[in-house]
């Protein structure tokens, strides 16, 4: 390929290769880096094409006189931005203003030579010259608007001013400690559930655990998953992570349940209490049939709210109208592809890629005439987020109300599906043609392709990093704390070509200063904690900074060990960190003590070498041991305590007593207690690599909210935990 090829992909942040698990360095090939370089929308099939990209990308920062955006550090003494100008300009005005976003405004004027000087060079015949222009002290965190004219001409750019550090709440600020219940929302099980949990479950479980003591409740991702394609359910893999999963609505907790004649009948008829009874029934979530049975009675909700409430402009159609505004044209458009999916899934096109042409993009005239002309059924899908938000703000206020300091916990997931929502409507910012995934690991030992679409990080900066800042906001909303799943994609992010092996991929940085500050204003903005999943392969130096910005560290019980391979202290852990025994990627408490994982690994022939699976569990029953030796020398479980075999029942819940006991010790000001290892549960909830072969999202518990917020060893857990986390 052409000598520019490894230039291009340095400037644009491709790494020449990485180290895999086994420690081999794996060099990047030309062909990867050519896949990578046109998903994010540079020419390069050609040497020549491959030369003009790289020209044409150099130049591009002395083509314009200011970049699409600066991220600042508010109350810097002299704050700056650098401004490119044609050398003809030197002796002229730069007139500037900074328009705040609270309304405020800042004025000045400077001869451009006068500026301190960065560089120079000739572009496109044209002598320019970049001078850093210093603004005032900037004290007002957010998004604001500075604008520069010079001889008539004006150039404008975004100012997001950002603070040090990300937002820490009391209940978890230095010198205080908290627990909390981590669960996920679909293994809930109600009284009234329609065999998946759902928001009322989560309020059910948020304002109970509250009462017992717990600072928050945990839950996996609520992105909006596929609502005309449910068998594709995975929380990991959603269609858009800016809204919600309308799977779990509590449909007989909507106000127009109690008032929809029709929706009672169908509800009401013995074949519909049939299928209902069966899906609550259930060990897992049947995805597909719930879907039946939610859409016959969520139409006819619909009907009755059109009738009685929009139509009427009462409180509440007026409430439904606040929120359409507040969610503006992206909110509209992700209601409109909602709409168009249902309409060509009919015609058996379900990727929007594979519509008619006129249909692919968002922009389009003819995606405006549908949804137009399919106005009622495009606020249909409105509508069911209107309900979703309330009912999941409801459930994050009864835990406040209750005594929570937190609230909720919400998870977001690294990326999206290719065919969802949100790849459809921003198209234009993703690298199509990548998915993102991980090298080899412990955890999957043939590396991992998730089959999401990165952010193309060349685009995102184009876009002032909009795209990435909605994501944030939509998932601080009703939350008092976010886990950000695989942490280190603020800094790269593994991809992998598409039709490749998991192992042939390649990292990609992405600017790690601004997104790190951007999640820290977001973070302030919403008073939302940030928990940042930094397990598996982490870049030098991210932790640390990780931990100057006051973003906590994830730290799995199972996974702490000190140099010497032993179970890390109590006194040890991290202190801006959040402590849990094991993840829903890994197996309960008691099933990684019988080695289920790597039972369900060996059966899938998830090893890549001969002996790795015996090898696994030789060490197991050396961390067993170990785990156990941790315990009794804290005093938590008894000397005799066995190290080999499965557990019994009773046995099974000494070890968890005593392994959350050890975490409430820990120096962690955050830990979290998970509901399958307070009742023992030999489960794992998602097996990595995985997809039909293991029930992953399907599982549910065999207890409901009720019972378990009952349940004496859940209230053993919040005793033990009272005086060391209260």
């Amino acid at each position: 390929m052409s000598e520019a090829l490894d230039p291009l992909a340095a400037l644009v942040g491709i790494e020449d290769g990485w180290w895999d698990f086994f420690g081999t360095w794996r060099p990047v090939s030309d062909e990867t880096k050519q896949a990578f370089l046109a998903a994010m929308g540079f020419a390069v099939a050609t040497e020549a094409e491959v030369a003009a990209s790289l020209a044409d990308f150099d130049a591009r920062p002395w083509r314009r006189w200011l970049e699409p955006v600066a991220v600042l550090e508010a109350n810097a003494d002299a704050p700056s931005v650098a401004v490119t100008l044609p050398a003809l300009h030197d002796t002229d005005t730069i007139a500037w203003v900074v328009d705040e976003e609270g309304g405020a405004t800042h004025r000045g004027a400077v001869r451009v030579d006068a500026q301190e000087w960065l560089g120079e060079r000739e572009v496109d015949g044209v002598f320019t010259k970049r001078w850093r222009l210093r603004l005032p002290r900037l004290t007002r965190l957010g998004y604001h608007r500075l604008t520069v004219r010079v001889a008539g001409i004006s150039a404008a750019m975004t100012l997001a001013v950002a603070p040090t550090a990300a937002y820490v709440p009391p209940a978890v600020a230095e010198g205080r400690k908290a627990w909390g219940i981590a669960t996920q929302v679909y293994a809930l099980r109600a009284a009234n559930d329609w065999g998946v949990g759902h928001y009322g479950a989560l309020k059910g479980l948020a304002e109970g655990a509250a009462k017992a003591g717990a600072a928050t409740v945990g839950v996996n991702p609520l992105h909006a998953l596929f609502a005309a394609q449910p068998d594709k359910f995975s929380p990991y893999a959603p269609s858009s992570r800016r809204f919600l999963n309308t799977a779990y609505l509590d449909i007989e907790a909507i106000s127009e349940f109690a008032t929809s004649a029709e929706a009672r009948r169908l509800f009401a008829a013995p074949a519909f209490q049939a299928g209902l009874a069966r899906l609550r029934e259930a060990p897992l979530v049947d995805y597909v049939a719930l879907a039946r049975a939610q859409r016959t009675i969520l139409e006819a909700l619909y009907r009755t709210f059109c009738t009685d409430h929009l139509a009427r402009r009462d409180k509440r159609g007026r409430a439904f109208r606040a929120f359409q505004k507040a969610g503006g044209r992206f909110a509209e458009r992700f209601a409109t592809f909602e709409a168009l999916q249902e309409h060509f899934i009919a015609r058996g096109d379900g990727y929007w890629r594979d519509w008619p042409e006129e249909m692919r993009h968002p922009s389009s005239p003819a995606v405006a005439a549908f949804a137009k002309e399919h106005r009622t059924r495009v606020e249909f899908f409105w509508w069911l987020q209107f309900v979703a938000d309330q009912q999941l703000g409801a459930a994050h206020d009864a835990a406040k109300a209750a005594g929570a300091g937190i609230g909720l916990y919400r998870d977001l997931g690294v990326g999206i599906a290719g065919d969802g929502a949100e790849a459809w409507l921003e198209q234009d910012i993703l690298a199509l043609g990548v998915s993102v995934g991980a090298p080899p690991d412990p955890l999957a030992l043939k590396g991992q392709d998730w089959g999401l679409v990165p952010f193309n990080p060349i685009a995102l900066k184009e876009a002032a990093y909009a795209p990435f800042i909605g994501v944030m906001a939509a998932n601080m909303r009703h939350a008092g704390a976010l886990r950000l799943d695989h942490a280190m994609a603020l800094q790269r992010l593994y991809w992998v070509p598409a039709g490749k092996a998991a192992d042939q991929g390649a990292y990609v940085r992405f600017p790690v200063e601004d997104l790190f500050r951007l999640v820290a204003l977001e973070s302030q903005r919403n008073r939302c904690l940030i928990i940042g999943e930094d397990l598996g392969t982490v870049p030098d130096g991210f932790r640390e900074r990780m931990d100057r910005m006051d973003l906590f560290a994830y730290r799995v019980l199972v996974f702490e060990k000190d140099e010497f391979g032993e179970v890390r202290a109590p006194n040890e852990f991290a202190d801006k960190a959040l402590a849990i025994l094991a993840t829903h990627d890994l197996p309960s408490a008691r099933g990684w003590w019988n080695e289920a994982d790597i039972g369900l690994r060996e059966a899938l022939a998830q090893y890549p070498r001969d002996g790795m699976a015996a090898a696994e569990r030789a060490g197991r029953a050396a961390d067993r041991r170990k785990m156990v030796a941790a315990l009794v020398h804290e005093g938590l479980l008894t000397a005799d305590f066995p190290v080999e075999g499965p557990l019994s029942d009773d046995e099974a819940l000494r070890f968890t007593a005593a392994a959350h006991a050890y975490l409430g010790l820990s120096r962690a000001r955050l830990m979290m207690v998970q509901i399958e290892d307070v009742l023992g549960l030999d489960v794992q909830m998602n097996l990595p690599g995985t997809t039909d072969q293991h029930p992953n999202w399907r599982l549910r518990f065999p207890l409901d909210v009720a019972a378990i917020l009952k349940d004496p060893r859940l209230a053993q857990v919040a005793e033990r935990l009272k005086d060391r986390r209260g």
